[in-house]
């Protein structure tokens, strides 16, 4: 009895230890505009031992969150802080970083939501919380949750006063909505407001838009189309110069089309301003594409932005330096002018910091910056490369490759030929055999390193030796890597038809290593990826226990098979297409996209021969050897290691 007793001793105490969370809101029920003091415990998360990571509170008012700096003080493994809210704030979240290191309470999220004089939460703190969830969460890295979201809106609405309060949070929640009750509600909602004779023009455009694209009402999203384009004549104009811009492939007719977009909107409205900062930005890169840079300029020096400037004369830097080291460039003297412009711009964008949004602290905006000049300066590095200057442009691009920690291989094969101009050889070999030890390098690295090795005097047969051993130990270091991201999970099953009508079912493919690669045709990286994905099918074709299915998901268009069939015949892949299938005919969300839980494309699964994923990638690595060898790796190790225990849930 006496065991028994000091064993319930032991487990309480062990679920007290547990209980105890990392975080805790000290003031308790805090009221808008009041001071919320925190306290944070890293011990047990993704921080812990981790020195000098930043605290952040986003505070929810109804926009964009506002983001504030939380000052901490430790003492002992606790770290205190406060943040002062404001009078319009209905929710506030915390997250804890450093570097790539991000603390969300797992995903769950740290928050308060905001209360009155009585201890009651405040309307439209719950649909607050709720839009984190289900999306400004990704801001902070906050994982999207709309279950979460949907509980914390069911919550909000069940009170008549916050459905008329938060309308458009309400519609929005509706519309987000599987419930068929919910739709019918939508319905009747749309139509009690179209009943108002000072309906807004935003509120008419999100109406059209809820009944073309959620409700498929063509004839209610016609007819409330019309009343926008009575009632607010200039957003149909507006909406109608879009249409001719995009229409419009010439210089002159884009030109033409945005003098009118000036005389006649003008950058009265916020979207407005957006827009002829975008098409200022299109002009000016059509007018250097066609060699008229004085043109070009013009359009440059209207850009208010100082970032987006910096962007476009990078942009435009960029495409007149050849695009790279070992490329040929266009016109160095113009893309050095225009490119030391790019810097300066960032420079004096750090000091005056005025296009910072609210999302973002002070110091997470300077630090973002100090990511887009570090990229405009391996533009500037490599126009100085082609100009003969390699002291100077070694020195800025080692600050480049040194601040994105030598992942951008574009940025290696840069400064590895900077190297070899500036500290000669022996210093050029002893940095490639880092890069390739570290796996991050181009083939024309490798044929540099190739050549520096034979003129000191090796043979090919060395080489051969040579390479073999530096890319052996590069792939030992990448699965040492891939290691800690693996998983094992069990594949949500599926049954969908290839480009010929065959179906292919996951569960027939048990016993193979199956890739699976989410994506679309409009999606950039998807494309961007695919020539690597290419490499990778051609270099396992020849094994029959190695399968990848390309599932194309997310289109937009109603000639999807058209348009699939056309891009894959086009860029020639001999890639296993599958078409994801929406869910029902009253839910065209895709279903096996939302069975893996994805929330981006490309996203790529490696899942072994049990039928459990053992990777998950997301986005596309920057090269084409880079994909191969990074997808090697994974299908080796899941074949290598599947009878790993399984976890129970995906």
């Amino acid at each position: 009895m006496k065991k028994v007793s000091f064993l319930l001793l032991v487990l309480s105490f062990a679920v007290l230890v547990n209980a105890q969370q990392s975080f805790e809101v000290m003031t308790k029920k805090p009221i808008a505009g009041s001071v919320i003091t925190i306290e944070y415990m890293p011990r047990n998360t993704v921080l812990q031992g981790v020195k000098d990571f930043e605290g952040t509170a986003y505070l929810l008012e109804g926009g964009l969150p506002l983001a504030k700096a939380i000052t901490l003080k430790q003492e002992g493994g606790i770290y205190r802080g406060t943040v002062k809210t404001n009078d319009t704030t209905r929710a506030v979240f915390f997250s804890f970083a450093k570097d790539d290191k991000q603390d969300n309470n797992n995903d769950s999220g740290y928050y308060t939501l905001l209360y009155n004089k009585h201890g009651e939460v405040v309307p439209g703190s719950q649909a607050a919380a709720a839009l984190a969830f289900g999306n400004y969460g990704g801001i902070w890295q906050l994982k999207r949750n709309m279950q979460k979201a949907t509980e914390l809106n069911k919550n909000e609405f069940a009170v008549e006063g916050s459905r008329k309060k938060f309308r458009a949070d309400y519609i929005s929640y509706l519309a987000q909505s599987k419930d068929m009750e919910d739709q019918k509600v939508l319905h009747a909602v749309l139509s009690s407001r179209l009943q108002d004779a000072t309906i807004s023009e935003a509120d008419l455009t999100q109406m059209k838009f809820l009944y073309q694209n959620t409700l498929k009402d063509k004839s209610m999203a016609d007819s409330v189309g019309s009343l926008l384009k009575r009632q607010y004549p200039a957003a149909s104009l507006q909406t109608e110069l879009l249409t001719e811009w995009n229409n419009n492939k010439t210089l002159a007719g884009k030109e033409a089309v945005y003098k009118k977009f000036v005389t006649e909107i003008g950058p009265g409205t916020e979207p407005g301003k957006r827009r002829i900062e975008s098409f200022k930005q299109m002009l000016a890169t059509m007018h250097a594409d066609s060699g008229n840079y004085e043109a070009a300029k013009k359009y440059l020096s209207a850009i208010q932005s100082n970032s987006a400037k910096a962007n476009a004369l990078n942009s435009i830097a960029w495409k007149l330096s050849g695009e790279g080291v070992n490329k040929k460039p266009l016109d160095v003297k113009t893309g050095l002018e225009l490119s030391a412009q790019s810097l300066a711009l960032i420079d004096m964008e750090k000091k005056l910091q005025a296009g910072k949004p609210s999302y973002l602290t002070s110091q997470q905006y300077i630090k973002s910056l100090g990511g887009s000049y570090h990229t405009f300066a391996d533009t500037y590095a490599t126009l100085l490369y082609h100009n003969g200057d390699y002291e100077k442009a070694y020195t800025i691009e080692k600050a480049a490759v040194e601040h994105f920690k030598r992942k951008d291989l574009s940025m290696n094969e840069a400064f590895a030929l900077l190297v070899e101009k500036t500290k000669g050889s022996k210093a050029a070999q002893a940095e490639l055999e880092k890069f390739f030890e570290e796996g991050k390098y181009t083939p024309a690295m490798k044929e540099q390193l190739k050549t520096l090795y034979i003129a000191g005097g090796k043979t090919e047969a060395q080489w051969t030796a040579y390479a073999t051993n530096l890319e052996g130990l590069a792939y030992t270091k990448l699965k040492a890597e891939l290691a800690k991201t693996m998983i094992n999970i069990p594949a949500p099953q599926f049954a969908l038809k290839d480009m010929s009508g065959k179906e292919v079912a996951l569960s027939s493919l048990k016993g193979k290593t199956v890739i699976v690669d989410f994506w679309a045709t409009w999606c950039g990286p998807c494309i961007a990826s695919f020539p690597g994905m290419q490499m990778a099918v051609n270099k396992f074709k020849n094994n029959p226990d190695v399968v990848f299915l390309f599932i194309d998901s997310w289109e937009n268009d109603s000639n999807r098979v058209q348009k699939v069939t056309e891009f894959i015949a086009k860029n020639k892949y001999s890639f296993n297409v599958l078409y994801d299938e929406v869910k029902s005919k009253d839910d065209e969300t895709f279903a096996v996209i939302g069975d893996f839980k994805v929330e981006g494309i490309p996203t790529k699964f490696v899942i072994d021969r049990n039928s459990n994923i053992r990777f998950k990638t997301v986005g596309f690595s920057g090269s084409a050897d880079a994909v191969v060898s990074e997808l090697s790796a994974m299908i080796d190790m899941a074949g290598a290691d599947s009878g790993v225990p399984v976890k129970k849930a995906f």
